[in-house]
């Protein structure tokens, strides 16, 4: 005879439906799929764009002087446009793919609806809180906020700016790249089924053409808006009427005059569509190659003078260089190749190269992110001895403004020192043009980076390249995944960051405190959206019981 035990054994084995012979059990079928883990890249690089464009749109901000975008066609901008793209691949494209393709296109208009409403509320937001400014005599009492950003329609026309804004014809610079966004968005749809009929050389294809036919309109766009009429040779009078053709491609900007949208977004889904591409896999990542990253690194490095506007504007070479001029001129014939509205060909190969630089020094699947750096070793002793002269010789300049301020004293000596003394004994003065000061300021900098490198010493420095990073990177790719909640947050941010700067100055410690206050509100943004996310009301599943007790029948009493 059978034991209780025995037959309480099968009791307590998971219970396994199968209703053919070598199908899966039911809980085996219906079990969730588990979660691939995030690419730690991509959340990091979109984290890092969102601090960036905080800088950039803050007014009067000094450190946005030392952005990427400063030194190169391609900025933050690109930089979140083409990670939103791999960002939509792995959020939308298997819905597409594996459920179909109808799913994924009302999951597209459900994500457009929510960017929309984002879209209109950090408008009205930022330009009530201007409003505010200058309606109670705040901050600069020289400046009106409302013009900057250009948000004085709302006030003296609202019916019709209220009627563009909702319609997306009123969209002045500074929101103008979440209904770029929208827009693009909503290409997805109509990409999948190219992709469908015609693989991913129609869909390399279609990006192209839309990407060029968008660029000819911003050339037509830009011919008709100059001051004086232009004489045109036969190629270009080609291309200007190709551009004509196509000029439904300039979304109108305002209902009042000829702007049209900053960011146009049929020549921006290139760089969407790229990050999708490759986020599909339908494109394979490049090779990791040291070849192609000195290349790309030799690019972006001779592109430095053509973007840099202390070079390209004379401020750090003479007017009168041939050098100078041939970068002025060089930079004035390229323009339709870097500019940015229209994604231009130069600075979409300006980024793609930077994004290869960073992919390739994050290592393998990003492992430096997590594990860290091999910390560079310090100077040699002659390099560290022509750091330490050049830092000298260039303290006068890079502090003068601190000097000034705090110490008079040590102030009046410089000036006695590169005045009168060294006219005496050079027989000229050492003083330098004010905006070439920054050359000096630089150099310090770099041979103050190389003394201080060497002076931590070997712990120190590996703690800097491996335990600081393990400390920063986490918090950056926690703003990553909030991308959307940090950049809606970010735009009125900015705006009243540059109002804090009119307040209480403009100064070194000032730009230090701001700066730094707008991080730690981004990162705070992030960290809070996240745990609402989690939904910390519903509280932790509370586990079943092993054996739970059985019903009672209906109408028994308890």
């Amino acid at each position: 005879m059978t034991s209780d035990a025995a037959r309480a054994a099968p009791m307590a084995q998971p219970a396994q439906d199968v209703s053919a012979a070598g199908a899966k059990p039911v809980n085996e079928v219906n079990a969730p799929k588990a979660k691939k883990p995030r690419d730690p890249r991509l959340d990091f690089f979109r984290g890092c764009a969102m601090f960036i464009i905080l800088l950039a749109h803050t007014p009067g901000n000094t450190w946005a002087l030392w952005i990427p975008a400063r030194f190169g066609f391609s900025d933050g901008a690109d930089l979140f446009v083409f990670c939103s793209g791999m960002a939509s691949a792995l959020a939308f494209g298997a819905i597409f793919t594996d459920r179909a393709w109808w799913l994924g296109a009302v999951r597209i208009v459900h994500r457009m609806w929510q960017v929309y409403w984002a879209h209109i509320g950090i408008f009205l937001v930022t330009a009530i809180m201007l409003f505010i400014f200058d309606h109670y005599d705040l901050g600069d009492p020289e400046r009106t906020y409302i013009t900057g950003p250009y948000v004085v329609p709302l006030f003296e026309n609202t019916g019709e700016a209220l009627i563009g804004l909702f319609t997306l014809t009123y969209v002045p610079g500074l929101f103008d790249i979440l209904p770029m966004y929208i827009v693009i968005l909503g290409m997805i749809p109509f990409l999948m089924l190219i992709h469908r009929a015609g693989g991913t050389p129609a869909v390399l294809a279609s990006m192209f053409l839309l990407w060029l036919a968008s660029n000819l309109a911003g050339y037509a766009f830009r011919i008709d808006r100059m001051a004086e009429p232009v004489m045109l040779n036969g190629l270009q009078q080609v291309l200007y009427g190709i551009g004509q053709t196509f000029s439904f491609l300039n979304l109108p900007s305002t209902p009042w005059g000829e702007g049209r949208w900053f960011f146009n977004p049929f020549a921006w889904q290139l760089i969407f569509f790229s990050g999708y591409v490759l986020g599909m896999k339908w494109v394979k990542a490049p090779p990791r190659s040291s070849r192609l990253f000195w290349i790309c690194v030799v690019y972006v490095v001779l592109v430095i003078p053509f973007a840099w506007f202390k070079i390209h504007r004379g401020l750090y070479l003479p007017d009168d260089w041939w050098i100078q001029n041939l970068i002025a001129d060089t930079r004035e014939a390229i323009r339709p190749l870097w500019l940015k509205p229209d994604q231009g060909a130069l600075r979409y190969l300006h980024f793609l190269a930077t994004a290869y630089i960073a992919w390739y020094l994050v290592g393998p699947r990003g492992i430096r992110l997590s594990e860290g750096f091999d910390a560079p070793r310090a100077a040699q002793t002659g390099t560290l001895v022509l750091a330490g002269i050049v830092v000298i010789l260039t303290v006068p300049y890079t502090y003068i403004d601190m000097m000034r301020v705090g110490l008079p004293p040590l102030d009046q000596f410089f000036g006695w020192l590169l005045g009168p003394a060294a006219i005496s004994v050079f027989g000229t003065d050492l003083f330098v043009p004010v905006d070439r000061i920054g050359v000096f300021q630089l150099l310090n900098l770099i041979g103050s980076v190389i003394l201080i490198w060497a002076a931590i010493g070997p712990k120190w420095r590996h703690w800097m390249t491996h335990d600081l990073i393990g400390h920063v990177v986490p918090v950056v790719r926690k703003v990553g995944t909030q991308s959307l909640a940090c950049f809606m947050l970010s735009i009125p941010l900015s705006r009243f960051n540059g109002f804090l700067l009119d307040v209480v100055g403009r100064e070194p410690i000032t730009w230090w405190a701001v700066n730094l206050w707008g991080f730690a509100v981004l990162i705070g943004c992030a960290y809070f959206v996240g745990w609402l996310k989690g939904q910390p009301w519903r509280g932790k599943p509370t586990p079943p019981a092993a054996n739970p007790a059985p019903a009672s029948p209906r109408g028994a009493l308890a």
